[in-house]
C-alpha cells in the first residue's frame, strides 16, 4: 500500500472584474511511499532536519515552506542566510528526495484555461491527482496489472471538499478517452478511506510536498518568478535516481513527473 501526501501552491480564485489573484496557475503536488518505506522516510527527514539544524540553524520544529526559501521570512528570519544559500539549501533537499524511497510528481491547471471550461481550478487538481494514484495503483510502467492500493493525507483546510471528492470519484467517474471521442467508467477504486488532514507544521512530508509544489509552481515549465530558480524541480534527477513519477504524463506528454493543463 501506497502512503499520499499532498500540499498546495498557489490560489484557486479566478480573476474578474473585481478580482485579481496573485497566481495564474493551481499547483498541487503529491509524494508517495510504500507502507513498508514509511518509517524508513521518516527517520531520513528527520536526520535532514537535524542536519540543516547542526549546519544552517534551522531548528527542527519550524516549518519549511518552499516560498520563504525565496523571501527569507519564516524559519529564515532573523538567520542571516542570502539568497544564494537559501537556493543552494533548496537544491540540496530536492536532491535528497532521489536517495530515499519515495516518488513525487505534481498537478499544474492554469486557471482562467479551467475556468473557460467551467471547471473549478482545485477540483479540476485533484481529479487529475486522484486518477493518477488510482492508475499508479492498478498498473506497472509497462501497463502490466499490479494490485496496489493508496490511501491519501492532504495538508489541512479543505478536507471536507477532497473528502467529498474521493467519495464520489470512488463510485461514479468518467474519463475521457485519450485515443478517438468519448469517455469510459473508471472508478477510483483503488483509494482508501477518506482523506486524513495533517498539519503543515506537524509533518515532514507535507512540508516535503510543499517544496516540491513550489518547485514546480516557481519552474521553467509553469510560473517562474524572480529570485527562485526556475530548474529546481529538475534537480529532482540525480545520477543516484529519478523522484518524479513519469508515469503520470506518460500519455499527455509535458516536463517530466508534471500534468499540466492546458
Amino acid at each position: 500500500m501506497y502512503i499520499c501526501y499532498f500540499d498546495e501552491s498557489g490560489d484557486a480564485g479566478v480573476a474578474s472584474a473585481t478580482l485579481s489573484p496573485p497566481t495564474n496557475w493551481f499547483v498541487l503536488a503529491c509524494v508517495l511511499t510504500q507502507d513498508s518505506d514509511w518509517l524508513d522516510v521518516l527517520d531520513q527527514l528527520i536526520a535532514l532536519r537535524r542536519k540543516l539544524r547542526d549546519n544552517k540553524g534551522l531548528p527542527p520544529r519550524e516549518e519549511l515552506k518552499g516560498s520563504h526559501f525565496r523571501s527569507g521570512k519564516g524559519i529564515f528570519r532573523d538567520k542571516g542566510i542570502e539568497l544564494h544559500e537559501r537556493m543552494s539549501i533548496y537544491k540540496d533537499i530536492m536532491s535528497f528526495q532521489s536517495s530515499i524511497p519515495i516518488k513525487t510528481f505534481a498537478v499544474a491547471i492554469e486557471k482562467q484555461s479551467a475556468a473557460a471550461k467551467g471547471w473549478n481550478p482545485r477540483e479540476c487538481a485533484w481529479k487529475y491527482a486522484l486518477q493518477r494514484l488510482d492508475t499508479f495503483c492498478r498498473k506497472t510502467k509497462d501497463g502490466k496489472p499490479k494490485d496496489e492500493r493508496c490511501m491519501i493525507f492532504p495538508d489541512e483546510g479543505h478536507g471536507f471538499f477532497i473528502r467529498r471528492l474521493i467519495r464520489a470519484m470512488r463510485r461514479f467517474h468518467y474519463v475521457p478517452k485519450h485515443y478517438g471521442r468519448g469517455t469510459f467508467t473508471l472508478p477510483t477504486s483503488r483509494i482508501l478511506e477518506d482523506p486524513n488532514d495533517r498539519k503543515s507544521q506537524e509533518s515532514y512530508f507535507i512540508q516535503l510536498c510543499d517544496l516540491n509544489a513550489y518547485a514546480c509552481h516557481r519552474s521553467k515549465y509553469i510560473e517562474p518568478i524572480v529570485n527562485m530558480h526556475p530548474t529546481m524541480w529538475d534537480n529532482l534527477l540525480t545520477p543516484m535516481d529519478d523522484a518524479r513519477l513519469r508515469e503520470v504524463n506518460k500519455l499527455r506528454g509535458g516536463p517530466p513527473g508534471i500534468v499540466k493543463y492546458p
